[in-house]
């Protein structure tokens, strides 16, 4: 059965009348469904990627531990950025044997390859379980009226995040953004140069990227939310995780048991983690945290919003059972294999 589609509520209103404004946004996102619609096969799932707040957890699991078939980055290596048509690729090598991961031979992680994907007719051709991109604005062009997204994402307390960023981006060497320059900063100086972020999410929820936020600006990210998002925390990632599965109706179709090990091993110890680089944290009420929250103002108040939302929203799984990944499940992997009614398309060993 269908979740239970939520009430459309009023607009919010967290200063301003947001309601001319708002409407205008969600034009922009009209290909991504509403809360409140009904799911619908033809619906592909958009994980909105927030840097260090636990969304390269939740990516895992959906490609290493569920095995779907992932619109990521990783879908245009091995010379897929140059094809010509849209379709399922199993790139990366690897140990003889081992399954690999399926994926669309698309990058929906820039703007370019949200436009090729776009060219190529990704919407229509169906071949996604889940994508992955930071931009849901321009990505709105990979869908269309009759085969929606639908978004979701994980959500972290924007200190937390800003604190994890900074730390991480003192020893991530092997990322683009890495600077040696931050090695030897202190939060205090970071906070004060143009090197921090001010209210990232309020400003890509909104569109406004560059120059002064005003109150309209965080009424639109709130709706935004409220009415395209299905709403993680990182905070509570086993219940994120679960409501997901849930909510998509993904179940275990390739090997049950390894695949529950494999969802288990990342919800414990996170993907993407600076754990090793673990420091002090700064307490409310002292400079470097007051510091952080005066970048995060709004940020700090649609996080609050959105807390209230995590709760809300246990309605639209309230007649799932919660172990629905393990129900029916099928085992592809298993002498005599299995599979669901709809059809699978097993991973793919590596052959050489």
């Amino acid at each position: 059965a269908a979740p239970a589609p939520a009430e459309e509520a009023a607009p919010v209103d967290a200063g301003g009348d947001a309601a001319p404004i708002a409407k205008m946004s969600l034009d922009s996102l009209s290909n991504f469904a509403n809360n409140w619609d009904e799911w619908q096969p033809t619906d592909t799932p958009v994980f909105f990627h927030i840097p260090k707040a636990g969304g390269s957890t939740i990516k895992d699991i959906i490609g290493t531990c569920h095995r779907f078939v992932m619109a990521t980055e990783a879908g245009i290596t091995d010379g897929h950025a140059d094809d010509t048509e849209v379709a399922i690729v199993y790139p990366g090598g690897g140990p003889k044997g081992v399954d690999r991961s399926p994926f669309v031979n698309v990058d929906t992680t820039t703007v370019a390859g949200i436009q090729r994907a776009k060219d190529l007719g990704f919407a229509d051709a169906g071949l996604a379980d889940a994508v992955v991109t930071p931009f849901i604005y321009e990505a709105n062009d990979l869908f269309t009226p009759t085969a929606k997204g639908r978004l979701f994402t994980v959500f972290r307390h924007p200190i937390d995040r800003a604190i994890s960023l900074f730390y991480y981006l003192q020893v991530a060497d092997w990322e683009p953004t890495y600077d040696p320059e931050l090695k030897n900063w202190s939060i205090k100086e970071y906070a004060q140069s143009d090197r921090i972020e001010n209210n990232w999410l309020t400003r890509q929820l909104s569109n406004t990227l560059a120059g002064e936020l005003h109150d309209e600006d965080l009424d639109l990210a709130m709706e935004v939310v409220r009415s395209k998002f299905l709403v993680g925390l990182m905070s509570e990632i086993k219940t994120t995780m679960e409501r997901c599965e849930r909510f998509y109706r993904w179940k275990y179709h390739v090997n049950p048991p390894n695949q529950e090990k494999c969802r288990s091993a990342l919800l414990s110890g996170g993907s993407n983690s600076n754990a090793k680089n673990k420091k002090d944290k700064p307490q409310p009420g002292s400079e470097d945290y007051e510091l952080l929250a005066w970048q995060n103002q709004y940020d700090i108040k649609l996080y609050e919003y959105i807390e209230k939302l995590f709760v809300e929203q246990e309605q639209f799984v309230a007649e799932i059972p919660k172990d629905f990944r393990n129900i029916d499940g099928t085992c592809c992997k298993c002498d005599p294999p299995t599979f669901p009614p709809e059809g699978f398309e097993c991973p793919k060993a590596i052959q050489f």
